[in-house]
């Protein structure tokens, strides 16, 4: 899309999914649909997996959690700026 800079939706999807907020990057490169089901989505999975995991390791899954946030953000960040290269 044009004006939208793919480095900015990049950066808003890594940072806003390393806070739990998967899908602003979609949402700011144009994609409003997708980016809300991602972070509705994302919530869910989040929190029911994170939950899960957390009880059945006794607290344990709480230090890779920030990590899983990252990974998880950085592969849909990377996609949303490879999105928006295909559309320039």
């Amino acid at each position: 899309m044009r004006g939208r800079d793919p480095f900015v939706a990049l950066v808003l999807e890594v940072v806003g999914g390393f806070f739990g907020f998967l899908g602003f990057g979609w949402i700011y490169a144009g994609r409003p649909a997708l980016g809300i089901l991602l972070l509705i989505c994302y919530w869910l999975l989040d929190w029911v997996i994170g939950l899960t995991l957390s009880i059945v390791t006794v607290g344990m899954w709480c230090f890779v959690w920030p990590a899983q946030n990252l990974i998880l953000s950085a592969i849909s960040g990377y996609l949303a700026y490879r999105w928006l290269e295909q559309q320039a």
